[in-house]
């Protein structure tokens, strides 16, 4: 018997919205809690911290990274004729959401805080110049898709790396002067984490009906 799968995209997003402000809001709470009126144990505080690797945020934003992603590649797959000239970038930012979603919880960008050729500069540094000329590479491709797509990939971009990049250079003195276990610090990390997620969030938002005219054209068989 085949398995229909059938998903109402705005409802989903909506619901992904949900989620990301209630984890979010969990974190702001608990660490207003710990710092202004009692202690909490780190182990409450860890699975909801947005600044911790193994968390409940961090599993979640690796997840919206890894669906965008495979999002992508399901539009670039099924693109028309008249769009396959974009499928190469189409394919690109797939590729590029994946290292993203892996970057999430293996934390590659902070390993590079810790090599020696980096000195005293901070993984910003080269993350904003890579940005930089990923944006640059993509200006054809934001010219040729529909204009408000195209206005909508930007804005998410810029929220995303506003706290991917931005906030993370506003937390540095906090690293430099080991205050990170207060509650600035971690109210500031609920801001990037907050920007991250609704970068994405906005991008997927343009990208989900698109996603829902490819679906008439999807068929995946395992052999």
């Amino acid at each position: 018997m085949p398995i229909n799968l059938r998903i109402n995209l705005n409802r989903f997003l909506v619901t992904l919205w949900i989620i990301a402000g209630a984890l979010v809001a969990i974190h702001v709470l608990l660490n207003v809690v710990h710092y202004q009126i009692t202690d909490l144990p780190w182990l409450a505080r860890q699975i909801f911290d947005v600044d911790e690797e193994d968390s409940f945020p961090t599993w979640f934003s690796a997840m919206l990274l890894l669906l965008t992603s495979v999002s992508l590649w399901v539009n670039a797959k099924t693109l028309s004729t008249s769009d396959s000239s974009l499928s190469e970038r189409w394919h690109l930012l797939s590729v590029g959401f994946l290292l993203l979603s892996i970057d999430e919880i293996a934390g590659m960008h902070e390993t590079l805080n810790s090599l020696d050729i980096m000195g005293d500069m901070s993984w910003t540094v080269p993350g904003g110049i890579i940005a930089g000329a990923t944006g640059l590479y993509f200006v054809p491709f934001l010219l040729k898709i529909p204009r408000p797509l195209a206005i909508r990939f930007v804005l998410a971009g810029a929220v995303y790396l506003g706290g991917a990049l931005g906030v993370e250079v506003l937390t540095d003195p906090y690293l430099e002067n080991d205050e990170l276990n207060t509650l600035p610090y971690n109210l500031w990390t609920a801001v990037e984490e907050a920007m991250e997620m609704g970068g994405v969030l906005l991008f997927l938002g343009g990208l989900f009906p698109r996603l829902r005219k490819a679906a008439a054209d999807l068929q995946i068989q395992l052999s």
